[in-house]
């Protein structure tokens, strides 16, 4: 795979994380805005699973982003040479 093509997954792979991301934020908000009537240690496990999730999320973002500047550092020293 080219770096541009790389390049371009890698921005929708980042849009595609901070969305999924953003609605396991807003699941956990709404689990501590409307706790429902269940077992707590149910809904307790359920939120640890919740922030897992973000936590794996947001490591993937950080693992993308700098994916992504290796990408362009790539491009610029291949696009110096090409000069």
């Amino acid at each position: 795979m080219d770096i541009a093509s790389r390049l371009e997954r890698v921005e929708q792979e980042i849009v595609q994380v901070e969305n999924e991301k953003l609605q396991r934020e807003q699941m956990l908000a709404a689990f501590w805005e409307h706790m429902p009537v269940i077992d707590p240690a149910i809904l307790l496990h359920r939120m640890s699973l919740l922030r897992n999730q973000i936590d794996f999320l947001e490591d993937r973002k950080r693992a993308l982003l700098e994916e992504r500047k290796e990408l362009i550092v790539q491009a610029v020293l291949l696009g110096d040479r090409r000069d």
